[in-house]
This record gives C-alpha cells, sequence and structure tokens, in this order.
C-alpha cells in the first residue's frame, strides 16, 4: 500500500513539474512571437529531442523567408530549472548550411540532443518556407 502511495505522490509532482516547464515554454515563445509581430516573412520553428537518460534539447529558431536564421534560442537540461539561452553562433546563418553542418553521414552514430532538435527544427523550417513560397507562385 505503502509503494502506491508512493508512486502516486511521484505522479503528481512529475505532473506539476511538467506543468511548469509547459507554462514557461509557452511564456518564451509568447515572447518571440511579441518581438516579431507586425513584420512580415518572418517564422517561428521549434525542434525537440528527448532522451531517456541524459539531458534534451529545444530549440526556437525564428527564420525569414529567404531561409536566414534571425534567432535562436536553446533550452538544454534534465530539470525544469532550465531556461532558453540565445546561441547567437546560429544567428545569420542559412538554413542550408546549418543542416549541412548538422548533418551525419553515419546514420546509426547517436547525435547530441542539440543537434538533433537544431535539425528538427532546420528541417521543419526549410520544408515549411518552401511549401509557402511554392504556394505562392502558383496563385
Amino acid at each position: 500500500m505503502k509503494l502506491v502511495l508512493v508512486a502516486c505522490c511521484l505522479l503528481i509532482v512529475q505532473s506539476a513539474l511538467t506543468a511548469i516547464q509547459v507554462h514557461y515554454y509557452q511564456k518564451s515563445m509568447k515572447k518571440l512571437v511579441g518581438k516579431y509581430k507586425g513584420e512580415k516573412g518572418f517564422h517561428l520553428f521549434s525542434g525537440q529531442s528527448r532522451r531517456r537518460i541524459g539531458p534534451g534539447s529545444i530549440v526556437l529558431l525564428v527564420v525569414d523567408e529567404s531561409y536566414v536564421i534571425q534567432e535562436c534560442q536553446v533550452m538544454r537540461g534534465i530539470s525544469i530549472l532550465s531556461t532558453f539561452k540565445e546561441m547567437k553562433q546560429y544567428e545569420g546563418k542559412q538554413l542550408g548550411e546549418l543542416l549541412d553542418e548538422l548533418y551525419s553521414p553515419a546514420g546509426k552514430r547517436k547525435l547530441p540532443a542539440l543537434q538533433t532538435a537544431l535539425q528538427a527544427a532546420g528541417e521543419q523550417a526549410l520544408m515549411s518556407i518552401s511549401k509557402t513560397k511554392r504556394l505562392a507562385s502558383i496563385s
């Protein structure tokens, strides 16, 4: 009976901590959206990489219509104390350049969580912007 009670308490604590982290994620995303609100040609993308053991990563990318990264924020860690940090080394870089750097020809090798999250956000941005441009050219 005590084991069930401890398991229920742990589940409640985990749910509360997850809710706090989701609230922080939404707050950070709204802050980025507010920064570019009213300006045309900017898109916000996110990518994440979860790990069973070890730190995961969440990436927020702001990309313009010409596939240039305007802003990159990264959250790395395993606790709710992790915060988004700006990654200046990716700002001003073309998405194609970023994806070329991150691409691993040895597919079996496990990439670090940050690279996996960056790759996911970059690929999503590339596909979405190119689709938008293609649809605009058809109209």
